[in-house]
């Protein structure tokens, strides 16, 4: 009995003795740019994984045809992560944004809503800057998700 307790105890002592992976908790996203004209609609960024600095950054782009809205799913240039606009409502001003990693031992998604009548907001929205476009949105800052 007492070999079974002190077994139980080494296993548990040496769990906590193994060195875990340092994981940063979110993903940087730059360059980020909706577009909607008379024809089609875009969204676009660079996405930059301090997880996976070997397969960042990456461009991330999807375009669909108006009244499609974007892809579900649409994968990044390297096919490493998704990116997601769940509810997409046909709204450049008010959306969610979310990134997930396809594959690999650190899991990450993490969403962020886009609102341009927040205070304070980064998410720049224009109606009607030039002919043909109904609206163009710009990030003007990093925008970080947390993952």
């Amino acid at each position: 009995m007492k070999f079974i307790i002190a077994s139980v105890l080494l296993a548990a002592s040496s769990a906590f003795a193994v060195p875990h992976a340092k994981r940063d908790s979110y993903i940087s996203i730059t360059d980020l740019i909706g577009r909607d004209s008379i024809t089609d609609g875009s969204i676009g960024f660079t996405l930059t994984d301090p997880n996976y600095p070997d397969d960042t950054p990456t461009d991330c782009y999807t375009f669909w045809v108006n009244g499609d809205g974007p892809d579900g799913s649409a994968r990044c240039d390297n096919a490493e992560y998704y990116m997601k606009f769940p509810g997409w409502d046909d709204n450049f001003n008010l959306f969610t944004l979310e990134v997930q990693r396809v594959s690999g031992s650190i899991p990450e998604n993490g969403s962020v809503v886009l609102d341009s009548s927040a205070a304070g907001s980064k998410w720049v929205c224009v109606d009607n800057p030039e002919s043909g476009v109904n609206i163009n949105c710009v990030y003007n800052a990093t925008l970080l998700i947390s993952v």
